[in-house]
């Protein structure tokens, strides 16, 4: 595809977003706000749930704040989205309040108030855009205890975390209702080294109403509900918000709901609040004991009035524990549901009755004994009973200190923040030279953060989830907040290299904006783009000013341009210039950086070695070789463990990308040869990714070369290279591969072809250099299956210790 039709593919794609994706178009009103417009110090801004309504604790403190007449002349804005905007309004209505504007979330009057209101109150996150200016106040709340993992701890989805980090680093001040939920969010969001502000423990602000009592019973008496038991049921939301899900737990609901309606007292009302998603689809004209939430009550004022709560998986069992009311865990999935959830503490040992039929439910709810849970709640809700809404409008407009407030900053370690871009952690070299490394570094010294893109890294998250614990990370996650101009710019530099000053001045304001919008005010005293290539990563570091900057080259660079999409001459050239440490893998790739970049100073230039991760190698061969979800290959699993089980086969085998530079083709040309003359033989490839794959399955079938086994995405070859007798690099240029140290580590014998790269670390004895040809790998072979290689040892544990000892020269 050429240049041009790309370009005009980008131009339309983009386009098309901008007219049809109100979120795409609200960050480039929300940017130009955000740069020309003033702070309004009379502005105060109110966001609860993303806007899907105005409940919770953001809701008490915009009452104690509107009904407060000292702060009656303050402007008071209130999110809400399209569908919702009538029911909020109806809502505020009913609560006799008048002193707001609502503005729909992404509208040009939410990016306004987002961008120049004084004060913001949110009990979520606010929108991938947003960026706190330093004179505005954010008072996160957070809205509930978790019993369900978050954060780094959700096994599933580990770099889902980007936006609602991004927030807690930008927040003047973090809400906890306990140490327990102050201790799982300060870990599973990684603050201590980041987040600025104060944390608040203090009570939640709606749960204050539970201590109501007189109000409660008005509540009573003006609904007509003094006769009745009432029964709360609010189960947390399963799956995900596909249709099919949607209706898989509907048809579950209205089951259910069926037997309760048949089972219940006619002085029993069982109010049932469910998602938005299944309340929007469930009608209960049909039941006789069984109704909604009304819904001109915030969601705790009528809660409190309930007599028993029926939920299951969610939070609202910590909060609702305040009134010592019974509690009834309806967990008729329990063992479906967390098969994919982790959770912060084991469900059978909350102090609650259990049950998983409609006939054990009705049983507990008509049991008049309440089993006492006082430890529960002295643990999960002891400050409570404050007025905690009152408090946090005091705190921020009158300067009274009754929040408990603990400085953020008082939990840093004082060690130096380094931060490395880690790419895609697709199954590649890069990425086990990462891991490699990040499971040798030295954390008693330095705080680490890998950083990566959310969406990049959906396929390969379970690298996340593999990191050592004490290495802590970076999601980024949402669109570079940008003008008209900046996108114009960006077109200009990105897709023709245009490099004049005005386009430069942009692109450098633009990822001064964008580190402001991932990393708030934080500082790093080191940034290392430790995969070299990713072009909006080298924008973005070299606008971070008073840090150490590394960029590592992981190949030959001048080669490179011609085989990946995402290495962009100009912004690679700019970062060899600006930065302060060039970092090749191998001593042969100076010259050519030099080349390069001519005129650049020999002490910028700093040689790093990978560090190989000797013990997993080890570990990950001894399991048994199996596939992956997302494996594909030309042989089965079973017909793949033959041939590796086949003591009579000579199996060569390589490991790299689908990618025409790593010479597959000639290798199975070679290959091909060799076994009309040897028959006993087998050539096993296993790459991540590349689009070469289809192409030489499509030559293998045709050949019949049922002795080829082709692997993609395979996240542990190891088992395979164990059982393979040499391993065979094919590539007609290469860094320092991983691969070739890893087969070292398994005493199997190295055959290459004579590149740079692997010429400078094989050359000592460790492998066999055969011509850069199909004839050179042919001949490779017969010395590798004539036994005629003399190889020395490799020493891997002395190699990692060099190799540490480079990388931590760079850091000081």
């Amino acid at each position: 595809m050429s240049t041009f039709t790309r370009t005009w593919k980008a131009i339309k794609r983009n386009v098309r977003s901008f007219r049809k994706n109100r979120a795409y178009r609200a960050r480039f009103h929300f940017t130009s706000y955000y740069e020309k417009e003033p702070i309004d110090e009379k502005l105060i801004f109110f966001e609860s749930y993303s806007a899907n309504n105005f409940s919770g604790n953001v809701f008490y403190i915009y009452k104690a704040i509107a009904e407060d007449p000292r702060l009656s002349d303050y402007h008071k804005v209130i999110a809400c989205n399209r569908k919702n905007h009538e029911e909020v309004q109806r809502f505020l209505d009913f609560h006799g309040f008048t002193d707001y504007e609502l503005v729909e979330v992404h509208s040009h009057q939410y990016c306004k108030a987002l961008a120049t209101a004084k004060y913001l109150f949110n009990n979520s996150t606010l929108p991938v855009y947003f960026i706190k200016r330093p004179e505005q106040m954010y008072f996160n709340t957070w809205h509930g205890t978790p019993l369900k993992t978050l954060g780094r701890s959700i096994i599933s989805a580990p770099n889902e975390i980007g936006n609602t980090q991004r927030n807690f680093f930008m927040a003047d001040y973090l809400l906890y209702p306990n140490e327990f939920t102050f201790s799982h969010m300060r870990r599973d969001y990684m603050l201590d080294e980041l987040f600025p502000g104060n944390y608040s423990l203090n009570g939640y602000p709606r749960n204050y109403v539970f201590y109501q009592t007189e109000q409660q019973q008005r509540l009573r008496e003006k609904l007509e509900l003094t006769e009745y038991q009432i029964i709360a049921y609010m189960p947390t939301w399963r799956g995900t918000v596909a249709k099919r899900s949607v209706q898989e737990q509907l048809l579950a609901v209205r089951y259910f709901l069926m037997e309760i309606d048949k089972r219940l007292r006619d002085d029993q009302i069982f109010y049932v609040n469910l998602h938005n998603f299944l309340n929007a689809e469930l009608e209960y004209e049909g039941y006789r004991h069984i109704r909604p939430f009304p819904k001109e009550y915030e969601t705790y004022e009528f809660l409190s009035i309930a007599d028993c709560l029926v939920t299951d998986y969610s939070s609202v069992f910590f909060d609702f524990a305040n009134t010592r009311r019974k509690i009834v865990l309806f967990a008729y999935d329990e063992d479906e549901y967390f098969a994919t959830r982790g959770v912060y503490m084991d469900y059978e040992e909350l102090p609650f009755p259990k049950d998983d039929t409609v006939q054990k439910l009705i049983r507990e709810i008509n049991d008049p004994e309440v089993r006492p849970y006082t430890e529960f709640i002295e643990r999960f809700d002891p400050w409570d009973h404050q007025d905690t809404a009152a408090m946090i409008r005091d705190q921020i407009f009158f300067g009274k200190h009754d929040l408990h407030l603990i400085d953020g900053k008082s939990y840093r370690n004082g060690k130096k923040n380094v931060l490395i871009f880690g790419g895609s952690l697709a199954q590649n070299g890069l990425t086990t030279s990462l891991r490699g490394l990040l499971n040798h570094l030295d954390t008693e010294k330095y705080n680490f953060f890998v950083m990566f893109f959310k969406q990049r890294v959906q396929r390969y998250n379970y690298v996340i989830s593999d990191f050592p614990k004490d290495i802590s990370y970076i999601s980024i996650q949402g669109w570079k907040d940008i003008t008209i101009m900046d996108a114009f710019c960006q077109l200009l530099y990105y897709r023709f290299n245009i490099t004049s000053k005005f386009v430069l001045k942009r692109i450098d304001a633009m990822f001064q904006r964008e580190a402001r919008r991932i990393f708030a005010e934080n500082q790093f005293s080191d940034v290392i783009h430790f995969t070299g290539y990713e072009r909006n990563i080298a924008a973005l570091f070299g606008q971070l000013k008073n840090t150490h900057r590394v960029i590592y080259v992981h190949n030959d660079m001048r080669k490179e341009k011609d085989t990946r999409s995402n290495y962009h001459i100009p912004s690679i050239l700019r970062a060899y210039e600006d930065y302060d440490t060039i970092v090749p893998i191998r001593e042969s790739m100076v010259p050519e950086i030099k080349e390069l970049v001519p005129g650049i100073a020999d002490e910028k230039i700093k040689v790093v070695h990978n560090v190989n991760n000797i013990e997993r190698i080890h570990e990950n061969a001894a399991l048994p070789f199996a596939f992956d979800a997302n494996t594909e290959s030309t042989h089965t699993e079973k017909e793949i463990e033959e041939i590796l089980n086949d003591s009579s086969l000579y199996k060569f085998i390589d490991v790299a990308r689908y990618s025409p530079e790593k010479g597959l083709k000639r290798l199975i040309l070679a290959f091909e040869e060799f076994h009309r003359n040897h028959p006993q033989s087998a050539l096993f490839i296993i790459g991540g990714h590349g689009q070469e794959y289809r192409e030489l399955c499509e030559y293998c079938q045709d050949h019949g070369l049922d002795r080829v086994i082709l692997i993609q995405s395979l996240s542990n070859p190891f088992p395979v290279l164990a059982k393979c007798d040499c391993f065979i690099l094919s590539s007609f240029y290469e860094g320092l591969p991983m691969s070739i140290m890893e087969a070292l580590i398994l005493d199997k014998p190295v055959i290459s072809t004579n590149i740079t790269g692997p010429r400078e670390f094989l050359e000592q004895g460790y492998g066999e250099l055969v011509d850069d040809s199909q004839q050179g790998l042919y001949e490779g072979m017969i010395k590798a299956y004539d036994h005629t290689l003399k190889l020395k040892p490799f020493d891997a544990e002395a190699f990692n210790r060099q190799a540490l000892q480079e990388f931590y020269q760079i850091l000081e």
